[in-house]
């Protein structure tokens, strides 16, 4: 039997390998359309089923997640995963019987300081700082009437240094500022008075740093 010359190996060996490039690139394509097509159509979901577990997850076939690589849509993704999760917090319940809900509260700040720190959007990490106050602002009205005057004041504390964090993100965090009134005024009596009148009330950034939940200059 007559050997193959090597040339022609080489041949084949590059005609593999095209396809396998070209079968590659194929998918990659295929999964940034199913990202492009996904991201709009679930945050219409979101709307509509906040609590959706399938959302932002498209079926996805490139190796190494090359096609989500290719868009950077990870801290888009990080960031709705963290407004679901505050969505589903139930922050305006001031009892908080549901221990779920305590779980959910403190995954969400877990993940909103995760997007402060690392996310290279100001405008979106000052969106998640805004959250993380409000996170805050539901532990104080969650707070048991026996808790003390300290533990109390700590709490709005780390909202009011949420919000001075999201308002040195992004200045034009309406929300933010209009929260930071809001917490000021509230804490009149409960925080030191050298706190409530400082640039940033808690030293060394302690507390935490979205828009909040209502519409702009609404609060909260």
């Amino acid at each position: 039997m007559r050997a193959i010359p090597v040339r022609r190996e080489l041949l084949l060996v590059v005609a593999v390998g095209c396809l396998v490039a070209a079968a590659f690139v194929t998918l990659i394509a295929v999964d940034v359309a199913r990202w492009r097509s996904t991201l709009p159509a679930d945050d219409v979901r979101y709307r509509a089923a906040p609590e959706a577990s399938s959302l932002w997850s498209p079926s996805l076939h490139a190796p190494l997640r090359s096609g989500t690589k290719l868009l950077d849509v990870d801290d888009d993704l990080e960031f709705r995963r963290a407004l679901q999760l505050v969505r589903g917090s139930s922050l305006d319940d001031a009892t908080v019987s549901d221990p779920n809900l305590a779980v959910r509260r403190t995954d969400a700040a877990q993940l909103l300081e995760s997007i402060v720190v690392h996310d290279p959007d100001p405008a979106r990490g000052s969106r998640a700082a805004n959250f993380l106050g409000v996170i805050s602002i539901a532990a104080y009205n969650a707070a048991p009437t026996s808790a003390s005057v300290e533990d109390r004041s700590e709490l709005l504390l780390n909202a009011i240094a949420s919000f001075e964090q999201a308002i040195e993100l992004d200045p034009d965090n309406d929300e933010a500022k209009y929260n930071l009134q809001v917490m000021l005024a509230r804490g009149q009596g409960l925080l030191p008075t050298e706190a409530s009148a400082g640039r940033n009330p808690l030293p060394g950034g302690r507390g935490a740093r979205g828009a909040g939940a209502g519409a702009p200059g609404s609060g909260y």
